[in-house]
């Protein structure tokens, strides 16, 4: 399966949670990861590291709607404010101020040979007026 591709926006300045919802999917007991690096393949450690974390803090979640004809997985991705604060600092991102700071990111679904990318693409650091 190739990985469906979409873009995340995230302001700097304050916490980030998206809803996505995949319809004709039950993710059911599958863990979850996603990874925010400078560039793809980039070495090291991520810039942010993200696993499954059912209760309401920094992490991924999901639920199952089995009411209807297909099951509806919806992944929710919440990040905190001090991480995106933390991340790529001026001057180390190379990035002047003011402007975004365009990263990549992955969320694979499974482990082990079950795991797959389920979706990808830019992660964009958007900057604001209101510092911490």
């Amino acid at each position: 399966m190739t990985a469906a591709q979409g873009d995340l926006r995230v302001d700097r300045w304050a916490p980030a949670r998206f809803e996505i919802p995949c319809i004709g999917f039950d993710f059911t007991d599958q863990p979850l990861t996603m990874q925010v690096r400078q560039y793809r393949d980039a070495p090291g450690e991520p810039l942010i590291n993200l696993a499954t974390n059912n209760a309401p803090a920094e992490g991924l979640s999901l639920t199952v709607d089995r009411s209807g004809t297909l099951p509806v997985t919806t992944i929710s991705i919440r990040i905190n404010e001090t991480t995106l604060e933390d991340v790529l600092p001026f001057p180390v991102s190379g990035v002047a101020p003011g402007a975004d700071v365009v990263l990549v990111y992955a969320l694979h679904v499974g482990t082990g040979a079950a795991k797959m990318r389920f979706l990808e693409g830019n992660f964009t650091l958007v900057p604001g007026a209101n510092a911490a």
